[in-house]
């Protein structure tokens, strides 16, 4: 499981260093060698390891009915999933599409969310985080009223 938030560069040539933390989290034997990165929601990137991303499919996408939605959903997710690896030094390449889907600049902060880690352009992670923390009682509550 991932968790904790890092904060990172991206160098010019696009690549970003995964924190150790995070990468410690990843068995290549238990979940496979490198990592699928994606197009996420609220403007981030989804980043999973291989047995995570085929989880995620087929326990989520491939569950839904084969509607336009789901194709289309498809189509803006799936179809943006690179599969990419960790260089000697612990680093990935950002594919400038998704860098530029996320409208990530310099700095970054990567984000252990427990089934997959998020990448996100600094400003927008500093100014959600501070919404979020001012609504965090909120959120738990409308989350607990969804499961009972």
């Amino acid at each position: 499981m991932f968790s904790g938030n890092y904060k990172h560069v991206v160098d010019e040539k696009n690549r970003l260093a995964i924190s150790s933390a995070l990468r410690e989290c990843v068995s290549v034997k238990r979940d496979g060698k490198g990592f699928y990165l994606t197009r996420g929601l609220e403007g981030c990137l989804f980043m999973f390891p291989p047995r995570l991303w085929d989880d995620f499919v087929t326990n989520n996408v491939k569950k839904l009915p084969f509607t336009s939605a789901r194709r289309n959903f498809e189509r803006a997710f799936v179809a943006h999933a690179f599969k990419i690896s960790c260089d000697p030094q612990g680093r990935v390449v950002i594919p400038q599409a998704l860098k530029e889907y996320a409208g990530i600049g310099r700095d970054v902060m990567l984000i252990g969310t427990l089934d997959r880690i998020e990448i996100w352009d600094y400003a927008k992670w500093k100014s959600m985080d501070e919404d979020n923390t001012k609504n965090l009682d909120k959120l738990a509550e409308e989350l607990y009223k969804g499961i009972q």
